[in-house]
């Protein structure tokens, strides 16, 4: 069917107007892209009484001229690897850029409901979705040959990052345990429906199996970092995460702090302690998948000034054998 993109504009007078279009553009460059769709909008769009025909749109861009407010998003079909990171350079690029100056400018994570949140009154609450997700590992075949949980080693064949290239994981989940220990598990999984559903027992699930070395950025798409001892959820995908699924999350992660976790797999590594070296994907790598030279610096800064949590944790080792 292709991308539908929705655009939602809100005029000085107060007035909303909306229009969409097959595939269009997911974000603005400047002013004279700006202008272009105002204008546009305020011609060929048609105006929003009640509920905006929006929610068929897997991409959308929102104008608040009044408050001089702009968001975007795009699914995550059309993002290069580390997409979570690149929506957060994309953002950052745009607020400061000449043509946004004096805009507040950001990325959509909520998707069409933050876009729809933006330009008209609050919509009441919908019904909490529940989006049944059973934890899928990924595969550990041909790499992986044992756990040993006493001297809290990993033994693998070949290469210590042989998982990141025969597991074919989309998902990185941390824990750190009240015992200050860090384990890392592969799935398959996307992220927030995955948290939504399981809920707090699954740390128990993820306890019962063995885990998995630590994967690099190009290696996965979504991630979490669950501290048992602080109660405290971070999650971070390129995906739109929609009210309904936080608010599940919520409820079935009673009494933790939850938040998404900024910049993908970066924030991810700072989070337990790691800094990014060998793990980060590299400048010809973000280039090779579709980074342009300015979000890549934009990257590169944020990357070199998370600070790493220092928790002292007790990361499991990765042994390897059979050598290639």
């Amino acid at each position: 069917m292709g991308c539908w993109t929705a655009y939602l504009v809100r005029f000085e007078d107060g007035s909303v107007r909306e229009s969409e279009e097959k595939y269009g553009r997911w974000h603005l460059a400047g002013a004279e892209d700006r202008a272009s769709l105002v204008k546009r909008v305020l011609g060929e769009g048609r105006p929003v009484i009640g509920d905006p025909g929006t929610a068929r749109s897997c991409q959308g861009i929102a104008l608040d001229l009044a408050t001089r407010r702009y968001r975007f998003y795009s699914c995550a079909l059309s993002m290069p690897r580390a997409g979570a990171a690149h929506r957060e350079s994309m953002a950052l690029h745009l607020a400061g850029s000449p043509g946004w100056a004096g805009w507040d400018v950001a990325h959509a994570w909520g998707g069409d409901e933050e876009l729809r949140s933006l330009v008209l009154p609050a919509p009441p609450p919908r019904p909490v979705e529940d989006n049944p997700a059973e934890v899928c590992l990924a595969s550990r075949d041909y790499w992986f040959v044992g756990w040993d949980p006493e001297g809290r080693t990993i033994t693998v064949r070949h290469d210590e990052s042989i998982a990141d290239t025969l597991a074919g994981a989309t998902c990185l989940v941390s824990v750190i345990d009240d015992d200050a220990t860090l384990k890392h598990w592969q799935l398959n999984n996307t992220i927030a429906p995955l948290l939504a559903h399981q809920g707090e027992p699954m740390i128990r699930a993820l306890a019962a199996e063995p885990p998995y070395p630590l994967a690099s950025e190009g290696a996965v798409t979504d991630g979490a970092v669950i501290d048992v001892r602080a109660r405290r959820l971070r999650y971070w995908t390129p995906d739109i995460v929609p009210p309904p699924c936080l608010a599940r999350m919520r409820e079935t992660w009673p009494g933790w702090e939850i938040e998404r976790l900024p910049w993908g797999h970066l924030g991810h590594l700072a989070a337990i302690g790691e800094r990014p070296g060998e793990l980060s994907m590299t400048d010809a790598e973000l280039l090779d998948a579709r980074w342009g030279d300015e979000l890549i610096t934009i990257r590169n800064h944020a990357r070199d000034a998370l600070p790493a949590e220092s928790h002292d944790l007790i990361a499991p080792q990765v042994l390897v054998i059979d050598r290639w």
